[in-house]
């Protein structure tokens, strides 16, 4: 059995190059032969022990071109060759975008099941990862119609050309057309939440090729312990972690904690925010704006080894984001069992329940009314805390979901068609209900 996979970068930094790198080890330990394909040159066999081999393909055309319609030509012949050399028996996709879509193209050719893992609600919006527009201005964002303006925005921006929106318009619904045929080949999209679930069903994905397999938190790295609430009189902490770009809502959290402070300036409130990005400059300068630059500082990206201390020295994580789709912040904060205000985003609702405090994303005052709800009941809140790390500690363990991926392995193995046509499991079942609710009435 063998995982292939694209990876963006050699540094497992974001939420899908940290799971493949889980998924990656836990096969490795488990006998498989796993061979790792990336589009960077800089990962190699030495730097993750055990894997069997890396290939790195070369592209033809310029990124962007790849991204409108992602089907290289020199990939193409590369991947052939690499599939015919190394045999494989499953390829599993950890990015559909880019030139994704060619393992699946080459794999279907050669008779190989595809597993495709989705790590955002890519389909709904098709210039998913070409959006220039993060801080939620692009009206089409959640829509599922196709932003051609974003990407010739995107195509003036890295190219330096100007291309009428009306032909990008053309371009874009052709390459749609072309990505729907060639999904038609994928056996099993593996969703961490329900609602991207719904939403790749929404952009014309059968239910039946659905399988959700929450993501589960790596331990390599990373001390799990359990959170002590912190004594009084020492100032309240406020922890944020994640890259520092626009759509993982920084600034909003900025502004709520200005009124935060204006409401109770005897707090002696401090957040912390871990994490780098192309964002942080404006942030830094939305913060001496607001005057806050007493009371927040930005520490930079930080060993995962590290995130357990920085855990245990907090009061509150605070997650603010625009859009994901089952962070691993989440993940850590829930397992480690601190207190959590998180907007109402991907999987966040879904794996918290009533256990964290949940408002609307891309609004500062209501961030702020769950920051202040927190605050004013730490008995209440570190009962869902202590409620989360339960559950979390639980439903949340690298084997449980490695042995659910292994399931689906093996079901396309073995299976005479892409997609296993099988009775489906109490946990599936309630999956697929609440994917496609208005089919189970």
């Amino acid at each position: 059995m063998v995982s292939s996979s694209f990876l963006k970068h050699p540094i497992p930094v974001g939420g899908e190059p940290r799971h493949v790198k889980s998924v990656t080890n836990m096969l490795i330990a488990r006998g498989h032969k796993v061979a790792l394909t990336i589009d960077d040159q800089h990962l190699s066999s030495a730097s993750m022990p055990g894997l069997d081999a890396t290939f790195s393909p070369t592209l033809l055309f310029p990124r962007l071109v790849n991204k409108a319609f992602p089907i290289d030509l020199a990939v193409y012949v590369a991947f052939w060759r690499f599939l015919r050399s190394w045999r494989p028996d499953i390829v599993h996709l950890h990015a559909c975008l880019d030139f994704s879509l060619v393992p699946i193209i080459v794999a279907a050719r050669a008779g190989v099941p595809v597993v495709v893992t989705v790590h955002s609600s890519w389909p709904v919006c098709f210039r998913h990862g070409l959006c220039y527009n993060e801080d939620g201005s692009c009206v089409e964002r959640f829509s599922r119609r196709i932003c051609s303006a974003c990407l010739a925005y995107g195509r003036r921006i890295e190219n330096k050309r100007r291309v009428p929106i009306a032909v990008m318009s053309v371009i874009l619904l052709g390459a749609w057309w072309a990505r729907r045929r060639v999904f038609r080949h994928v056996g099993r999209f593996i969703v961490p939440s329900a609602i991207v679930g719904r939403r790749i069903r929404d952009a014309g994905i059968s239910t039946e090729q659905i399988s959700a397999i929450p993501y589960d938190l790596p331990t390599d790295d990373f001390s799990v312990r359990s959170w002590v609430a912190r004594p009084g009189g020492e100032g309240v902490r406020l922890l944020c972690v994640g890259r520092l770009e626009p759509g993982k809502g920084v600034q909003y959290l900025l502004h709520a904690l200005r009124e935060v402070c204006a409401v109770h300036p005897d707090l002696n409130l401090t957040l912390t925010v871990v994490g780098d990005g192309s964002f942080r400059p404006e942030l830094e300068q939305l913060t001496a704006s607001l005057d806050l630059r007493g009371a927040v500082r930005f520490i930079g990206a930080q060993l995962r080894s590290r995130l357990p201390d920085l855990y245990a020295d907090t009061d509150l994580v605070v997650i603010p984001s625009l859009s994901e789709a089952l962070p691993y912040v989440a993940l850590e904060a829930g397992t480690i069992g601190v207190p959590v205000v998180a907007t109402h985003v991907g999987g966040i609702p879904e794996i918290f329940g009533n256990d964290a405090i949940i408002v609307p994303p891309m609004d500062a005052t209501a961030l702020a009314r769950g920051i202040l709800a927190v605050l004013s009941d730490r008995d209440a809140a570190n009962t869902r805390a202590a409620r989360a790390r339960e559950r979390f500690r639980t439903n949340y363990g690298c084997d449980t979901m490695v042995n659910r991926i292994e399931t689906v392995y093996a079901e396309l193995r073995d299976s005479k068609t892409q997609i296993a046509h099988r009775p489906r499991s109490d946990s599936e079942a309630a999956f697929t209900r609440s994917v496609d609710p208005k089919r189970h009435r």
